[in-house]
């Protein structure tokens, strides 16, 4: 499977390919629509004692949309609640680009996520099978982690492993298995985080599909480990065949 954002991570393709016996790699239907949904993720995490960044949900025919009243404060993070590769999220810092920040989501769906900023560093790591991959930094010349920073080669500073301490590294990934468990993904995954200027950690979401492009994230943190790249796919071959 290399699908991304609707019917692809939601789920929808691996429930039709369910319901006819065919085979696929990755995680299934259930499991998909649950890290697909960014609110649903929340609480899912949530119970399972995931550190995430506050947030609420907004309806777009919902009238009080306001922060404070929703215990926010400028800047946020507005992100459509069901989307992929970062379209669709901006940063606001002021109220202007907060109203014009909840128009760009609403452009793509009638339910959006709206959170706090956490200002720090990002890392993101795979859970591949019972393992638990090497952390990997990510830090974007310019802006944050968007649609181009993601696909274009050069535009993102991207460390593995990332210099961390180990006990810091730990964290992370013990976050990382406790956060598959809690979205009941199997096969593989790649859950991203923000760690603030105080070294707290918050988990942002889960990718069941992640990237397999040559400026992909898991071909990287492969090779810290030794793991060529038809390895690598080989691998997540066998473990997701594992569920059959």
């Amino acid at each position: 499977m290399a699908l991304h954002g609707s019917n692809g991570e939601d789920g929808k393709v691996q429930a039709v390919f369910d319901l006819y016996g065919i085979r696929y790699t990755g995680t299934g239907y259930l499991s998909s629509a649950i890290a697909m949904d960014k609110s649903l993720t929340k609480q899912f995490f949530k119970a399972w004692k995931v550190p995430t960044p506050r947030g609420t949900i907004f309806n777009k025919d919902q009238k009080d949309i306001g922060l404070e009243a929703n215990d926010l404060d400028l800047p946020v993070v507005v992100k459509p609640c069901c989307g992929g590769s970062s379209v669709g999220i901006t940063i606001a810092s002021t109220d202007e680009e907060y109203e014009q920040s909840l128009k760009e989501a609403f452009s793509y769906e009638d339910q959006i996520v709206v959170e706090e900023y956490i200002d720090g560093r990002e890392f993101s790591v795979a859970v591949i099978g019972s393992r638990v991959y090497p952390v990997i930094e990510i830090a974007p010349l310019e802006g944050f982690y968007d649609y181009r920073n993601k696909y274009q080669a050069g535009f993102t500073v991207e460390t593995c492993p990332a210099e961390l301490s180990p006990e810091k590294t730990r964290e992370i990934q013990k976050y990382a298995e406790l956060g598959t468990k809690a979205l009941r993904i199997t096969g593989y995954c790649r859950l991203d985080f923000m760690m603030d200027r105080d070294e707290r950690l918050y988990c942002l979401e889960a990718n069941t599909l992640p990237g397999m492009t040559p400026t992909s994230l898991i071909p990287q943190e492969a090779e810290v480990l030794g793991e060529s790249y038809p390895e690598l796919c080989e691998k997540l071959i066998r473990i997701s065949l594992e569920k059959y």
